[in-house]
C-alpha cells in the first residue's frame, strides 16, 4: 500500500484483520476523519478496558496517548487509542515519533490533526508514513460529492441518477455527513424501486443549507470581503466552527499561490488548470480572480492565516470566530 492511501484501502485491510500501529489523519473533510475514526472503532472492536480516547489540546495529550498505547490489551487482541484535533507542539511530536520507532504490535494508534496536510518538520508524520499510516482527507468538490453519492448509493443497493446527484450536491452542499444521512433517506424512499430520481431525491430533501460551503473559499479568492463574512456568518449558525472554516481559507490563498508561481515558470493556464486540480464550470473564473491580486498579498494573507491559527490555539480568551473574520477582511485587502 502507498504512503498516502485513501480511507478505502485502509478499510480493506481491516476487513482481512490487518492493521497499521497508527493512523495519522489530516485535511480539511472532517466528516470524513470523523467516520474513518469511527469505522475504525468497529473494525477494531475494542470493548472499554482497551480503547482510549483523548483530547489533543491537553497539555499531557501526547504523553497519555504514548502511555496507553504502550499497554498490552485487556483480554483482547487489540487495544485502540484514539486522539482528537492532535495538534501537538513539538516535544509531543517528538514523543509520538520515539513511540513509533517500536510500536506495540498489538496496539493501533490513531491521530487525527485539524491540518490540511502534514507538516515537513513533524517527525510523528513522518514516521507514520514510513508506517504506511498517514491518511489524507481532501475536501469533496462538487463533482467529486455527486460521484461519491452515486457510488454510495450502489453500494446500498440502488441506482442514483448523475442528475439526483447534482441535486443534492447544489441543495445540502458537499459536507460528506450531510450528504450521507441525505442519502439514506432517499434509500429508504426508493426502497424496492432499485432507482432514485431527481424527483425522488427532491422528495426527500428535509435539511437544504442555505450557504453552499464550496463557495466560501471562492469569496476569498475573489476578495469579496462582504460576501465572505456574510458567508462565514451563515456557515456558523449551520453548526461549522472556525477551526474547521480556517484551513478552507489557507487552502483557498494557498492555490492562488501555486497559480502564481506555475505562472511565472511559464506553465500555459490550461495546464496549470488541471495542475492545481480546479473543475470546469466551477472554477473558470479562479484565473481572472487570481491576476488581480499580488503574489506578496497572498504570502502576506497566509502567514496571517498562520498567526490566526496559532494564536486560537494558544489563547483561550479569544473569540475564534471573530478572529477568523479579522482573518478574512485582511485576506481580501480590507483593513
Amino acid at each position: 500500500m502507498p504512503f498516502d492511501a485513501p480511507p478505502a484501502a485502509h478499510a480493506k485491510e481491516w476487513a482481512k484483520g490487518s492493521f497499521k500501529p497508527v493512523y495519522y489523519l489530516f485535511g480539511e473533510d472532517e466528516a470524513g476523519k470523523i467516520q474513518f475514526v469511527e469505522d475504525l472503532k468497529k473494525a477494531v472492536g475494542a470493548d472499554e478496558f482497551n480503547l482510549t480516547e483523548l483530547a489533543g489540546e491537553a497539555a499531557d495529550a501526547a504523553a497519555e496517548a504514548v502511555s496507553s498505547a504502550s499497554t498490552p490489551p485487556m483480554f483482547s487482541a487489540r487495544r485502540l487509542v484514539v486522539v482528537r484535533r492532535a495538534d501537538f507542539g513539538a516535544p509531543g511530536l517528538r514523543l509520538i515519533a520515539e513511540y513509533l520507532r517500536d510500536p506495540l504490535p498489538s496496539t493501533v494508534l490513531c491521530l487525527s490533526s485539524s491540518a490540511p496536510w502534514p507538516d515537513k518538520k513533524d517527525p510523528a508524520a513522518s514516521a507514520a508514513q514510513t508506517l504506511g499510516g498517514q491518511v489524507s482527507f481532501r475536501p469533496l468538490g462538487p463533482e467529486d460529492a455527486a460521484r461519491r453519492l452515486r457510488e454510495e448509493a450502489k453500494r446500498l443497493g440502488f441506482t442514483l441518477q448523475p442528475e439526483a446527484a447534482e441535486l443534492m450536491v447544489e441543495e445540502s452542499g458537499t459536507e460528506w455527513g450531510v450528504l450521507r444521512a441525505e442519502l439514506a433517506k432517499v434509500g429508504l424512499f426508493v426502497q424496492g424501486k432499485g432507482k432514485a430520481t431527481t424527483e425522488d431525491a427532491a422528495a426527500c430533501l428535509g435539511w437544504r443549507r442555505r450557504t453552499n460551503i464550496w463557495d466560501f473559499p471562492r469569496a476569498v479568492q475573489k476578495r469579496d470581503a462582504a460576501e465572505a463574512v456574510k458567508m462565514l456568518h451563515s456557515l456558523l449558525e449551520e453548526g461549522e466552527d472556525a477551526y474547521s472554516l480556517l484551513p478552507k481559507v489557507r487552502s483557498a490563498l494557498n492555490l492562488q499561490l501555486k497559480a502564481k508561481r506555475l505562472a511565472k515558470a511559464g506553465v500555459p493556464k490550461d495546464q496549470a488548470f488541471f495542475k492545481l486540480g480546479l473543475k470546469r464550470r466551477f472554477d473558470d473564473s479562479f484565473f481572472d480572480w487570481t491576476d488581480r491580486v499580488k503574489e506578496h498579498q497572498l504570502v502576506k494573507a497566509l502567514r496571517a492565516c498562520l498567526d490566526v491559527e496559532a494564536d486560537i490555539k494558544s489563547k483561550s480568551w479569544l473569540d475564534p470566530a471573530l478572529e477568523l473574520e479579522n482573518l478574512l477582511l485582511k485576506a481580501c485587502g480590507k483593513s
